[in-house]
């Protein structure tokens, strides 16, 4: 029989650095193993990038309204079977599919230029190991996805090391950071060439560091801060808006230091090192971005810009409309809490694949369990410290929403929709301090919650990893045909599927038809036709809808009024006929449950023109 007390000692016997160690190593090599090439955000960019840096180029290149760099022209090869993974949960690849890729020879010196514009503007000390990766792997004239792979690997061992020596490094909350490193989406994030894994590193190892500090039984000394000054320089070299975190320096008593002066002085000049260099790279920068309207028309529409945005204009709009980016936060935290409060947890690929929503709060559970009940051993933080703290995240927090609004939001946007829950991974381990009970006696068995947690969800997000890109769904499938040709004594037109009736039959007329006698005719008294609810939408469901207009104005609507809310709109019309007739497409997949919330397709025409409907198809495609 199994001693359970003998386990149970032996497990509250495992160090947290050596579980770390291990369960990062193995986890984030599945994770690595089974998350296609390319399937992270952004990790295209990041490879280019990385490769640029690797070539010498520490600033990327402006040519004829481009920005980005010159690569193998293989490394674009071996992107294309993985473009279309990306936003759609039900497209899926095999392994022979990536086995294929290796075959692709380097052949270095057929170089062209792509285009990066968003990664461009990164600073070279942000892809550290994947560009040493890089650049020995090329000078070994290895193909373009071993090159990859390793520098995909290397970067994750980097990754383990450093933060192996920052939980080596705190004298408190050992597993509390252990359990926030090993979150699903902090090994998926650190496992790929994306620029967040240097920030991660960094900012782990200075939270770290000054804990030591704060806590430690001799006085601060010149050893100490120098370090935290070259902490600190690499912080704001690798992104600037996690600056602020250097206002940490304050947690450290100021009877650690020979007197009030010594201290102010020493605070003074890291944030002047700190901030300096952050605002040196910003200037260093400054002629290189292009926003969308001015970049080359031949490629804009292929590379990562908001069509409606510009850094320059945006910054612009805030410093003459008052109160406006307040307002912007407020609504950005609230309307888009969903976003970044399971994408901090595990939201995979690119932002298409979520855990589960009861995952996701039982994560925070055990979060807030570890951070209360972790034995300290006495150590607490005075009011005064906790208000540097809330500084420190309001600071950081405050310049993150900002980024994201100057970057890719329309020009007076009214909320920020790109809050993705990985900006939080440098900071979350500070919230940690708002919770820590320092009168734990230690009882409380946290090594095993947080071993049995860690293990347990890293399991599970392999599974939806490996699901997610390998493992084809079936499909119930609701299809509906409407021509129009039908309608009820209640003006509903009938459908294919004898229990579906479509709105607004009030719109049938009979001077226009793409087959049959009748269309749905949509001018400014009668704008919507052809309407649709229903409430049973989940996760996954693909909706497509198909429809014959005859006028130059008119679209397809798709929009969910709650849940997550959505309003999709297409009226690019294509497959003209000789009769004047052409076809409107339009595709979404839903990125919540929305079980209950009213989803309605309709077609609407606000144009003082009139138009002509016929031969709509409704496909509901629904994942079992």
């Amino acid at each position: 029989m199994l001693n359970c007390k003998k386990i149970t000692d032996s497990l509250k016997s495992i160090k947290p650095d050596l579980f770390f160690l291990i369960t990062s190593f193995l986890s984030g090599i599945l994770f690595l193993i089974i998350t296609p090439p390319f399937q992270v955000p952004d990790e295209i960019n990041h490879f280019y990038k990385s490769y640029q840096i690797s070539d010498g180029h520490l600033t990327s290149e402006k040519k004829d309204n481009r920005l980005g760099g010159y690569v193998p022209k293989s490394f674009m090869e071996i992107t294309k079977p993985f473009l279309g993974l990306r936003w759609d949960s039900n497209t899926k690849t095999n392994f022979k599919t990536i086995k294929e890729q290796f075959s692709i020879p380097l052949h270095e010196y057929e170089k062209i230029f792509v285009d990066f514009p968003n990664t461009a503007l990164y600073p070279p000390i942000s892809y550290i190991p994947q560009m040493f990766a890089i650049y020995v792997l090329k000078t070994l004239n290895l193909p373009p996805l071993i090159i990859f792979y390793g520098a995909r690997l290397f970067t994750l061992l980097a990754w383990i090391f450093c933060i192996w020596l920052a939980i080596r490094t705190t004298p408190i909350f050992k597993w509390l950071l252990t359990l926030l490193a090993l979150l699903p989406m902090s090994i998926f994030t650190n496992m790929s060439l994306s620029a967040d894994v240097v920030t991660n590193i960094f900012a782990f190892l200075f939270v770290a560091y000054i804990l030591k500090v704060v806590f430690q039984e001799k006085d601060f000394d010149r050893k100490n801060y120098w370090q935290i000054v070259f902490l600190a320089i690499m912080i704001a070299s690798s992104k600037i808006v996690y600056t602020p975190l250097i206002l940490l320096f304050a947690l450290i008593p100021i009877k650690k230091f020979k007197d009030i002066k010594s201290f102010s002085l020493q605070f003074i000049g890291l944030l002047i090192i700190g901030f300096g260099t952050a605002l040196a790279w910003t200037i260093s920068i400054n002629g290189l971005y292009i926003p969308y309207n001015e970049y080359n028309s031949a490629y804009k529409d292929g590379v990562d810009l908001v069509n409606c945005g510009s850094i320059k204009e945006q910054a612009d709009y805030i410093l003459t409309h008052g109160f406006y980016i307040a307002n912007v936060f407020i609504n950005s935290m609230y309307q888009a809490f969903d976003m970044y409060y399971t994408g901090y947890i595990g939201t995979f690929g690119w932002l298409d694949t979520k855990l589960p929503i009861w995952i996701i709060h039982t994560s925070y559970i055990v979060i807030l369990v570890i951070a209360i009940f972790e034995n300290n051993k006495k150590h607490s933080f005075t009011i005064f410290q906790r208000m540097v703290v809330v500084c420190a995240l309001i600071a950081v927090t405050t310049l993150l929403l900002l980024s994201q609004h100057l970057t890719w939001d329309c020009i007076g946007a009214d909320k920020i929709t790109t809050i993705q829950g990985r900006y939080f991974i440098p900071i979350f381990p500070l919230l940690a301090i708002m919770f820590i009970n320092s009168k734990s006696n230690g009882r409380f068995p946290t090594a095993i919650v947080a071993i049995a947690f860690s293990t347990l969800i890293l399991i599970f997000s392999a599974q939806i990893l490996y699901s997610r890109y390998f493992i084809a769904p079936v499909f119930d499938y609701v299809e509906i045909q409407c021509n129009a040709e039908e309608i009820t004594s209640d003006n509903l037109f009938k459908t294919s599927d004898p229990t579906i009736f479509l709105g607004n039959g009030i719109t049938r007329n009979n001077t226009k038809s793409k087959s049959g006698n009748y269309s749905a005719q949509l001018f400014p008294e009668r704008q919507y036709g052809f309407t649709y609810r229903f409430f049973d939408g989940k996760i996954g469901d693909i909706i497509y809808v198909e429809v014959w207009r005859f006028g130059q104005s008119g679209s397809i609507v798709l929009s969910g009024k709650s849940g997550e809310a959505f309003y999709i709109t297409s009226s690019e019309a294509s497959e003209p006929d000789s009769t004047g007739w052409s076809k409107l497409k339009c595709r979404y997949q839903l990125q919540s449950n929305m079980k209950g919330d009213e989803i309605g397709i309709y077609l609407y025409n606000s144009n003082k023109d009139t138009c002509y409907f016929d031969d709509l198809s409704i496909s509901i495609s629904k994942p079992r």
